[in-house]
């Protein structure tokens, strides 16, 4: 399987895995301006989450959070702000989060909220 066929794979499961936890998936990959939000969704309390998923064969590889950059981050929430304001949400009106999810070769599933 391909590199990019692994990440796809990694953001099917970890959408399976969010709507099992009733958390509602609003939108995937949307993109703009360079930047990528991997999953969009609201949670049960009405919170924007922007969730990136990062798939990884072992889990000693190393610390998926130190892979995240400073940069990524930004284009991230710039995507989520251009987001927000397409469909009229004013961001500070909005209970927003940053995850992020690490799904395994092995079916680990790691779940970082407010990660970034």
């Amino acid at each position: 399987m391909r590199r990019h066929d692994h990440g796809k794979a990694a953001e099917r499961r970890a959408c399976e895995f969010l709507q099992a936890r009733e958390i509602r998936i609003i939108q995937r990959n949307y993109r703009i301006a360079g930047a990528e939000i991997d999953i969009i969704a609201n949670d049960t309390q009405q919170r924007w989450l922007f969730i990136e998923v990062k798939y990884r064969q072992h889990q000693q590889f190393a610390h998926v959070l130190a892979q995240v950059s400073v940069a990524q981050c930004q284009r991230i929430r710039h995507a989520a702000r251009c987001y927000l304001f397409q469909r009229q949400l004013p961001e500070h009106c909005c209970r927003i989060r940053f995850d992020l999810i690490v799904m395994t070769q092995q079916g680990t599933v790691d779940w970082l909220q407010d990660a970034f």
